[in-house]
């Protein structure tokens, strides 16, 4: 691995229990608590840096946080769960920690035991990018359990149409992490008809992203419900960002095709300033990234998410691999 920045600021966000959902930029706001898909992406990053006690805490709140077949997706600021069942979306994201953690042998066992349990759960799921996460975990198990939720995710797509080739009626948030999914198990496993949904999904997003507007994540400010000719352009989020740079990145370890690694750089060059309003997404001095782009300006607070989607898009584009 290359000369990896230092990252002061996230590094603060980890204690001795968890990861810290949310910050204002520079103080952390404990009244939010902790987050389960928090810790399952951060689990994901402090493993691809090597940070052993990192992973070790993290982890040890992912298990903590078991309930039942699922998990609680929040605890307090007194490190007590809420009782409530985690979004299938922040479970799913557990079984892509695990997979990726098996793939390190970190912890193998638990990780296998957590993947068998809990997939039976996800098996449930009306969610797509449930799926999604799940098959991006389920490729480090095995080709059979990686063909099944491929399957289950490209049912989603069986009845879409080449207008609209997206199985909900609204463009949301995420949506990148899809025709990731589909790319990764096609880079793979070596599935043509993957890697062509994958392709044609991302093509379809980039050009949402991109029409008649500076290029940039569609903003929550009204989404974009089909049928709208332009994407709103605030509040856009580093996390769909992120798993843009992703996908194209996947895209070009495909293909070879230089177009696919300039589309990936140029989502990356969104947390430099090349976005609409031409800031600088992060503070290079402690990689503290910023939560988005409003109206009014840069969005200063600095939550978890935020600070692991940026640091899991520049350690992937720094080594050239997909997770």
């Amino acid at each position: 691995m290359g000369t990896f920045p230092s990252t002061p600021y996230f590094d603060n966000l980890i204690d001795d229990f968890g990861i810290w959902q949310h910050t204002d930029g520079e103080n952390i706001l404990r009244k939010e608590g902790y987050s389960l898909d928090d810790a399952a992406r951060g689990l994901i990053l402090t493993l691809a840096l090597g940070r052993d006690e990192q992973s070790e805490t993290l982890l040890s709140y992912i298990l903590k946080s078991r309930a039942l077949n699922s998990f609680y997706g929040f605890a307090d600021s007194d490190r007590k769960f809420i009782p409530v069942v985690a979004s299938d979306d922040a479970t799913a994201q557990t079984i892509w920690a695990a997979g990726y953690a098996l793939s390190k042998n970190f912890h193998a066992d638990e990780m296998k035991l957590l993947i068998a349990n809990v997939t039976q759960y996800l098996d449930k799921t009306k969610y797509v990018r449930g799926f999604a996460y799940t098959l991006l975990g389920a490729i480090y198990v095995s080709k059979d359990l990686a063909e099944h939720y491929f399957r289950k995710l490209q049912t989603f797509f069986d009845n879409t149409d080449d207008d609209w080739p997206w199985p909900e009626s609204i463009l949301t948030y995420g949506n990148g992490i899809i025709p990731y999914a589909f790319l990764r198990y096609s880079l793979v496993y070596g599935d043509e008809t993957a890697a062509r949904l994958g392709r044609k999904i991302l093509l379809f997003l980039e050009e949402r992203c991109t029409y008649k507007r500076q290029r940039g994540p569609i903003g929550n400010n009204g989404w974009l419900p089909r049928g709208v000719e332009v994407a709103p352009m605030y509040s856009q989020q580093p996390i769909d960002a992120a798993y843009m740079v992703w996908a194209w990145l996947c895209a070009y370890q495909l293909s070879g095709n230089e177009t696919d690694k300039e589309h990936s750089e140029a989502w990356m060059q969104w947390f430099d300033g090349n976005n609409v309003i031409r800031a600088k997404m992060y503070d290079p001095e402690d990689m503290r990234c910023f939560d988005g782009i409003d109206s009014w300006g840069v969005h200063y607070n600095s939550g978890a998410e935020s600070n692991i989607c940026l640091l899991l898009s520049k350690y992937m584009t720094q080594e050239n691999i997909t997770i």
